[in-house]
């Protein structure tokens, strides 16, 4: 049996073996729901369901961005760091003069052009499943070290997925341009972002059990991004021609 990759690798190669796994096994690239969205066979009552579901963990991605920021720390080797990690912030929360809006109020006009209010995406009750994926992703960046909740990060698969749906929103779910600048924004942000988080996780891991850490985080991050969508898909019912994913 060969050793596990948080053995066998460290720094650079443990990270660029981290990214591959994440890329290959991440729900963003394996879930049939978004493989359904892509093809347009996903009704598109049951993507308006999911929109307002994940409009909560979106809003609550500043607030853990934040978390992650203070766990940085003041040491000046991390400089570098903190700085990556406020950038990501900024531009999740918005420019706080105004010029750039965050990613949220981005997610709710994509929403509006889906055909679901603001209204009633913000004002949407929020699904046991939900509750429990914003809960798990405020908690670890918050507890743990910065390099660890950096290392569960969906950065790289999300790339990927924003490439694949937003020919499919225009195409199939008659979006129109002006309401898909997030997912054109993350076509290219989320590439940066992907960079800096990789930088992280290569500088801190040095050790078998940080890197088992990272490790375990990536897989904890695909739990809660599969529990995101399959709650949506158990509050529908037999009526989602959709399945949970195995």
């Amino acid at each position: 049996m060969s050793e596990a990759p948080w053995d066998r690798f460290e720094g650079e190669r443990f990270r660029d073996e981290l990214t591959k796994f994440k890329m290959k096994n991440h729900p963003f690239a394996t879930h049939p729901f978004f493989a359904a969205i892509e093809t347009g066979e996903a009704p598109k009552p049951l993507v308006q369901a999911w929109v307002q579901q994940f409009y909560p963990w979106l809003a609550c991605v500043p607030i853990a961005m934040a978390e992650r920021f203070a766990r940085v720390g003041w040491d000046p080797k991390n400089d570098r760091f903190r700085r990556m990690v406020l950038d990501q912030l900024v531009e999740e929360a918005g420019d706080p003069k105004g010029k750039e809006p965050g990613h949220p109020e981005l997610w709710l006009r994509f929403c509006e052009g889906l055909g679901v209010p603001r209204a009633q995406v913000q004002s949407a009750a929020l699904l046991p499943s939900t509750m429990v994926a914003i809960d798990d992703f405020l908690y670890t960046n918050r507890e743990s070290p910065f390099y660890i909740s950096a290392a569960g990060s969906s950065e790289p698969p999300n790339v990927e997925l924003c490439a694949r749906l937003l020919p499919a929103f225009r195409s199939h779910y008659g979006v129109k341009e002006e309401h898909l600048e997030y997912y054109r924004l993350h076509v290219t942000a989320d590439v940066e972002h992907s960079q800096w988080v990789g930088e992280i996780v290569a500088a801190f891991a040095n050790t078998p059990t940080v890197r088992r850490q990272m490790w375990d985080q990536m897989l904890r991050g695909f739990s809660l991004h599969a529990l995101l969508v399959d709650g949506v898909l158990a509050e529908a019912g037999p009526s989602a021609t959709v399945r949970p994913a195995a």
